[in-house]
Parts: C-alpha cells; sequence; structure tokens
C-alpha cells in the first residue's frame, strides 16, 4: 500500500514506517503531522487517482528530526567588470516518518486508473463520424464569371486606362503579350489602325 501526497510544493511517495525528507516543517521533533492532500493511492491492488486530491484520505506522520543539507557555494561574476560574489547555502529539511495512511471510505470520489482508459476510446469513435457529417452538409461553392475574371487578367492597367480614353472595346482584341494579355503597345497599334481608316 502506498500514496502520493503534497507537501511543501512538492510531491512524495509514503509507505508505512518509510522516513521522508520533505523540506522545513514548522513541528518539534516528536510532534505528529498530517497531509491531506492526498494525489494517488493504491488499495486491494487497484490504483486510486484523486480529481485532483482524495476526499477523505490523509497520510499521519511523526516529525524525527531537523536539519541542513550539503553545504553548496553560489558563485557569480560578470567578466570585464570586476564583479565578483561568493556565498555557500545550506538547504534546510525536516525527516518524517510515515506512521498510517487513512484513505478514507471507498466511495470518496475517486476515479480508478483501470477505468479512465476506456474514455480516449469513445472521443475517438465520436471524431471519426465528423468528417461524414461535414461532407454532406457543405454547401456547393458559387461559380465565378469567367468571362469577366479573364478580361482582369489579361489587359494591363496601363493598356486599359489608354483603351478607355480612345474609347476601343478591348473585347474583341487580341494582344500579342504571354497568354494572350493585351499590352499598351497593342492598344497604341489599334488607335493608330483606326486613324487610318
Amino acid at each position: 500500500m502506498y500514496a502520493i501526497f503534497e507537501a511543501k510544493g512538492k510531491q512524495f511517495r509514503a509507505e508505512p514506517e518509510v522516513t521522508l525528507r520533505l523540506p522545513s516543517l514548522d513541528a518539534e521533533p516528536g510532534d505528529r503531522v498530517t497531509f491531506d492532500q492526498v494525489l494517488l493511492a493504491q488499495r486491494d491492488d487497484r490504483v486510486i487517482v484523486g480529481t485532483p486530491s482524495l476526499e477523505g484520505a490523509a497520510i499521519a506522520a511523526e516529525v524525527v528530526r531537523h536539519g541542513r543539507g550539503d553545504k553548496i557555494v553560489v558563485f557569480k561574476m560578470k567578466r570585464r567588470k570586476g564583479y565578483r560574489r561568493k556565498q555557500g547555502h545550506r538547504q534546510g529539511f525536516t525527516d518524517v516518518r510515515i506512521v498510517d495512511i487513512d484513505l478514507g471510505s471507498p466511495k470518496s470520489g475517486a476515479t480508478p486508473a483501470r477505468g479512465r482508459k476506456a474514455a480516449p476510446a469513445v472521443k475517438h469513435e465520436a471524431k471519426a463520424e465528423k468528417p461524414v457529417a461535414r461532407k454532406a452538409v457543405a454547401p456547393p461553392e458559387p461559380q465565378k464569371d469567367k468571362g469577366a475574371e479573364a478580361a482582369e487578367t489579361l489587359v494591363t492597367d496601363s493598356a486599359r486606362a489608354l483603351a478607355e480614353e480612345a474609347g476601343i472595346d478591348l473585347s474583341d482584341m487580341v494582344g500579342t503579350g504571354k497568354d494572350g494579355r493585351i499590352l499598351k503597345g497593342d492598344v497604341q497599334k489599334a488607335i493608330k489602325a483606326r486613324g487610318e481608316a
């Protein structure tokens, strides 16, 4: 039997009669402390997961001792600036011995880990049906006027402006540019031909 609990912003695995090293707690050696943020537990070969924690579950522990960890050296420098700072640090800790793991009643609103694997399969089946419905409902795209589009893409701006000034109809002309594009020179030739006629 074991449980995962949260204390001081970290998670720990608790088992009966096991000593754990936690960040410093505000308690004297010999005092009993209780941790009620139990996230996960195993009972009767079944893993129970909290949402986010198990209701009614608690872990009782006894404070064994306080201490300080190994010394580390924190050294900071900035090159070419003459800045040097050296500092030592020893992190405080509290050793606790797990006395009891109480998971409360079996119906604590927790979700068994085995039952959680079936949920994604149902979601996956629902996703497979959605694209079929979208294809059937999708409206047809409106058709564009190909004549107007061709007239816009096959005439340069300068040729169109010159043709409007001279009053020449571009729909009857065949251009000499790429893909039959009507160029300014084509319009000038048409104006010259009309003048000679």
